[in-house]
């Protein structure tokens, strides 16, 4: 009997006939996600009812990179548990296409192991952005100022490797073993280091801003002028032999012992991810929360007199009237919390806020001062902002079709990917603004000042600007009011 081929992806895939055959593209220490890039197998049967596998090898990493070229064993199993090796490791070069039949014709399971070994290679400043490098062993290697940003580095092995001043922004290093790594002035901004082994390390004065931190281990190691703003430290383990400055070890506490009835202070806890810890009853007079992440914690009957509130995210916060809070940041709490269409905020100071995605629908924000504020995504359709002063904010994909900015001040603002359809911005000031892929469609510019503001890829499509001001105005892909593009 004769049978076509099929080919997959990554994936379980079925094969026809009398036999049932499945392939799993495996990779690195098994089982991980995809650790090759285009990583395809085509699966056959042969006339003499033999199971024919076949890949094309493929670099782990993007065009422009540094070729990072896997080794590949294939196994086999009945149940998903014992895996039997149908091959030895098999090594390839670029571009070849590895073919390999198994002459076992009862029911099989397949997988195809991708193998990155490169312990202590000399990787120095090499370029492996975006890098599919799960499981991946670097044991050893020196990767010195190397490009691993955006990789996938998850369950990847760095035991004693050399990460100095490397670039591993927004990389995944879920369950990654990084004992012993050297890694000072390293950048894990925003990079996934949940559940990994960074114990016994070196990350002096490494950034890990926003880094996921959750279940990750830190005996041991040194933490000392690391950038940790708003590091997620959730079951985060740290030792007395940890070295780590005050504020984040202090983050650290309040995230994992919590702060119920806590005396803290005059205390400096600013640039902080506080989601879900509990400070009911606390006193937090005078001390800094300066863009702390406060989503879903609890507050109430917590004292913040004269403490710095500024930039503070109290999306889901609980508090009650027991809660001792300044007015501002109490409003703030009520329009991120309780939204409703058509608040009447005129003249109200809503400086130095934190309204994303902030729903603010038909409000009067006349006369308000709104500087400096970070507004981005928010909803101002049909809002009101005559006379408001909206400079150096952030208004990015913020929704402000059909709002009135008369004589509105917004120089300096971020209005990036905005929607100001129908809006009305006469006489308004929008000096060194940034309009970059706003939509500005019939809208009312007449008298408007867009002195030096920058126009990339906006459309003032149908818009009226009758005595509107684009002195210095940076005009790339900009569509005019006319349908035209204009360049220059």
């Amino acid at each position: 009997m004769k049978f076509g081929a099929w080919s997959f992806s990554g994936a379980w895939s079925l094969v026809f006939g009398a036999f049932v055959v499945f392939v799993i593209c495996s990779f690195g220490f098994l089982p991980h996600a995809l650790a090759q890039r285009a990583f395809s197998i085509a699966i056959a049967s042969t006339n003499e009812n033999r199971i024919a596998i076949s890949w094309k090898v493929q670099s782990a990493t993007p065009i422009g990179d540094l070729f990072i070229i896997p080794q590949f064993r294939v196994q086999r199993s009945i149940e998903l548990k014992t895996w039997t090796p149908v091959s030895g490791l098999l090594s390839g070069s670029l571009g070849q296409t590895f073919s390999l039949i198994d002459s076992n014709s009862t029911l099989g399971i397949y997988r195809v192991e991708s193998v990155i070994s490169k312990q202590y290679a000399e990787l120095n400043n090499a370029k492996l952005s975006f890098g599919q490098l799960a499981g991946a062993d670097f044991f050893g290697a020196r990767l010195f100022g190397a490009s691993l940003d955006q990789a996938d580095l998850t369950r990847s092995r760095f035991v004693g490797a050399d990460l100095r001043f490397a670039n591993l922004r927004g990389s995944s290093l879920i369950g990654a073993d990084l004992f012993n790594v050297q890694a000072a002035s390293a950048d894990f901004t925003l990079a996934n280091l949940a559940g990994a082994d960074a114990s016994f390390a070196d990350f002096e004065n490494a950034s890990l801003n926003n880094a996921d931190l959750t279940g990750a281990d830190f005996s041991f190691s040194i933490l000392t002028g690391a950038d940790l703003s708003f590091a997620s430290f959730f079951e985060t383990t740290l030792d007395s032999d940890t070295l780590i400055d005050g504020n984040p070890k202090l983050v650290w506490q309040l995230v994992n012992q919590g702060a119920i009835g806590a005396i803290l202070t005059n205390q400096d806890i600013s640039l902080a991810t506080l989601t879900n810890v509990n400070f009911n009853g606390a006193n937090l007079s005078g001390s800094d929360l300066f863009g702390d992440d406060l989503r879903s914690a609890d507050i109430r009957g917590a004292n913040f007199t004269s403490a710095r509130m500024t930039f503070v995210d109290f999306r889901g916060t609980i508090l009650d009237s027991t809660t001792i809070l300044d007015s501002k940041s109490r409003l703030v709490w009520l329009i991120l919390n309780q939204p409703t269409s058509g608040r009447d905020l005129h003249g109200t100071n809503l400086s130095s806020v934190f309204l994303f995605q902030a729903n603010l629908i038909n409000a009067n924000l006349t006369n308000s001062v709104c500087t400096n504020s970070f507004f981005e995504r928010a909803n101002f359709s049909g809002a009101n902002f005559g006379k408001a002063n909206l400079t150096g904010s952030d208004l990015i994909q913020a929704n402000l079709s059909n709002s009135i900015l008369t004589n509105t001040v917004g120089s300096t603002a971020f209005f990036e990917f905005a929607n100001l359809g129908r809006a009305n911005l006469a006489r308004a000031t929008f000096t060194s603004a940034d309009f970059i892929g706003a939509s500005i469609t019939n809208a009312d510019l007449t008298l408007a000042g867009f002195r030096f503001t920058d126009l990339t890829d906006a459309s003032l499509r149908n818009s009226v600007t009758n005595g509107a001001d684009f002195t210095g105005a940076l005009f790339h892909n900009t569509i005019m009011p006319d349908g035209s593009i204009r360049n220059f």
